[in-house]
Parts: C-alpha cells; structure tokens; sequence
C-alpha cells in the first residue's frame, strides 16, 4: 500500500455559548449586544476548555471569525497552546454566520484593544470593517462560500498543518458539507453544539487510505466533561 501523504488536519470548532443563544431576560442589550453577541460565563467556560483540550497539540494556525463569540473562543485556544503552537489568531470575515443582514463590524484595532494577538488572515485585507453581510436565505450560495472557504483552506495548507477555524453552527454546517462534497440541502444535518469540535482529514490526491477527505468526528464535546462532570450540553 503506498504511503497516505497528508495535506491538512483541519478542527471546525463552534463559539461558545453566547448571550445570543439564550437571550436577554433580566438586562437591556445595546444595539451592540444584539448584532455581535458576546460569550456568556458558561460560554468563556467552555471555550477554555477547548483551549485546555489543544493546550498540549501544537496548532500551525488558528483562524476565528471577527464576531466577538468566534473571536473570543478562538483567542481561548491561541492563549493555551504550547511554545511551539500558534499564539497569534487569525480574523477572516469569510467564516463569520449566515444570515446576519448587514451589522456594522468592527475594525482590527477595535478588536485588537481586546484581544491585542490578533490579525488579519491572508486574504482578508479588502475587509476595512472585519465583517461579512450574509443577507441571502440560498443554501447553494452558503455552500458555495463553504466551498471557497474549504479551497482557501487547502491551497494554504499543504504539509500537513494542523489548522483549527472557529466560527459559526450554521456556516460550520456548509463548511462540513463543501469538506466532504455534500450538496446544499443533503437529507440529514450536524448538530454543532457549542464548542463542539469537528476534525477532518485532507489527504493529497490518491493517497489516503480510506478516501482522500476523511470525517474523523464530528460535533466532539468530551473537552467540556474533563473538570466539571455533567457540566452543560445544549442545543443552542
């Protein structure tokens, strides 16, 4: 059997819980609060907990989405991860959710005067406010951001990089079927809960074993019962 040549290791991670999920009982949200959620205190919880998950595995890169939920999940994991890991994190508006209208974004300094190890990702630099409109209710113009992204992706990272994106359930959703060359509307979904962790392998042509794109898992929450046994899983 020849040898399997692998080309990319890529995780497809969701934000933690954010204050969108469950809503805003008991306070008043500024306008700010409901087109860019933050995560809530179970959310920073569990997006530590996947940054302690890879605090041990090396990252050649991490990639977020700009939205504040995405930013600060994917900013939990550069924070942890060891000397020879990637500690910058990387912002392309391209993975940011679907169907979020035309919010106002934010620019890189705004975000950097919170999270100060972050910059723009290669081939985002057109974007001036790190924001993506996603007006459209098209799932085949969602897949076909999905499978730009997947081809950003895989033409970058070619050695065998681990490379872990945090972004969205929805887009995660579409990135999952560009990976494995689904159509848009296949007869079954992934539940991405949040912090929930895919991992898919992308193997050079010929080469893999059991096919050249491997799902390995998918929707992978064990991170979130090392300290805090039973602690919440929900389908927000």
């Amino acid at each position: 059997m020849s040898e399997q040549i692998l080309k990319l290791e890529l995780y497809l991670a969701r934000h933690g819980q954010s204050q969108g999920n469950v809503g805003y009982e008991g306070f008043e949200p500024t306008e700010e609060d409901l087109w860019d959620p933050k995560l809530t205190k179970l959310g920073q919880k569990q997006a530590d907990l996947l940054g302690e998950r890879f605090s041990e595995i090396p990252l050649d890169c991490v990639i977020a989405s700009p939205y504040a939920r995405a930013t600060a999940t994917g900013y939990a994991v550069v924070s942890r991860q060891p000397e020879n890991g990637s500690r910058t994190l990387e912002l392309h508006p391209l993975f940011c959710e679907c169907g979020t209208g035309d919010p106002p974004g934010k620019t890189l300094t705004e975000i950097q005067a919170a999270y100060p190890n972050v910059r723009l990702a290669p081939g985002a630099e057109e974007f001036e406010r790190l924001v993506y409109c996603d007006k459209t209710n098209e799932d085949e113009e969602r897949l076909a951001r999905g499978q730009k992204m997947i081809r950003y992706l895989t033409d970058r990272f070619q050695h065998g990089e681990k490379v872990l994106v945090a972004a969205h359930a929805c887009f995660n959703t579409f990135l999952i079927f560009a990976a494995l060359g689904l159509p848009a509307t296949p007869p079954f979904d992934f539940s991405n809960g949040n912090t929930g962790l895919t991992k898919i392998l992308f193997y050079e042509e010929g080469s893999g074993r059991y096919g050249d794109t491997v799902l390995v898992y998918h929707n992978d929450q064990s991170h979130l019962y090392i300290p805090f046994k039973g602690i919440q899983l929900d389908e927000t």
